[in-house]
């Protein structure tokens, strides 16, 4: 009764729902790397924004140009101090915080080299669908000298459907962090990298901006698709061997369709008398 399955179409359908399987397994080991490469980035980026803070200069060398900061600078945790400058201030819009739309205050930590390090103090919320300008009021920094802690951050660049920040003229908001177009309007050289602030010396005396965290990133996502990306391939298999149970009744039983699925016929009605009943031969 399984001679049905060394026919060329079954044949063609056994390889090609082989071949889905495997397709389905293999994509289920891709998320598993995933998974694993996402979670020991996970656990880099904690240990290092969550580390002992060390001077900025030990991380980035300075002269190093934008774009060219080691990669394993990023969420390193560095201390900084010199004078907060307002007048080199701006908004960079679009960041979200708790789910409420807003922008971050970036200024310019200007050192006592005459070097200035771009510091995202925080975050603030639109006041209009537009985030207006800096001053934003309530969010001032404080006078005078401070020491920062903070965590490392690449330039950001744009995407290929990206905002596009004007060239020229003096922008007060931005749609990032771009270290090339902010240094292009303040006196003093900015540093390559800039810092997303976590602590400072005085403290911010007003409850804005909002701290905001490092982004760690999750793996749950890639974990749920491997298993769902197995569950399919089992799904797969075990449905196609059901499928070929079926058709091995059907040949069974002279290539018709077995009782239990026959439309027509009542629950009570099984195995030969069915058969006879469909012909006409039951009642005549």
């Amino acid at each position: 009764m399984w001679d049905f399955a060394r026919r060329p179409a079954w044949i063609v359908s056994h390889v090609l729902v082989v071949v889905g399987v495997i397709v389905l397994i293999v994509l289920g080991f891709w998320q598993r790397d995933r998974f694993l490469d996402e979670s020991a980035r996970a656990e880099r980026i904690q240990a290092r924004s969550e580390g002992e803070p060390v001077p900025l200069d030990e991380v980035v060398a300075p002269g190093t140009p934008v774009g060219s900061v080691p990669a394993d600078a990023e969420y390193r945790r560095v201390v900084l101090s010199g004078t907060w400058d307002p007048a080199g201030e701006v908004v960079v819009r679009n960041r979200s915080y708790n789910g409420a739309p807003g922008s971050w205050i970036l200024t310019p930590l200007v050192q006592a080299d005459g070097t200035a390090v771009a510091v995202v103090r925080g975050w603030v919320p639109n006041v209009d669908p537009d985030p207006p300008g800096p001053p934003f009021p309530g969010a001032e920094p404080p006078t005078g000298p401070v020491e920062v802690a903070g965590v490392v951050q690449l330039n950001q660049t744009r995407g290929g459907l990206g905002a596009v920040d004007p060239e020229g003229g003096r922008l007060e908001v931005l749609n990032r962090v771009d270290l090339e177009r902010l240094g292009a309007q303040v006196p003093y050289p900015l540093a390559p990298a800039w810092v997303l602030l976590d602590a400072q010396v005085p403290r911010q005396s007003t409850a804005l901006p909002s701290r905001v965290s490092v982004e760690v990133p999750s793996a749950s996502q890639n974990l749920s698709y491997m298993f769902q990306w197995w569950l399919f391939a089992a799904i797969a298999a075990g449905g196609y061997v059901l499928v070929l149970r079926r058709q091995a009744r059907v040949q069974a039983q002279g290539g018709e369709t077995p009782v239990e699925d026959h439309p027509d016929l009542p629950p009570a009605v099984t195995g030969r008398t069915a058969q006879h009943s469909d012909r006409g031969s039951v009642g005549g």
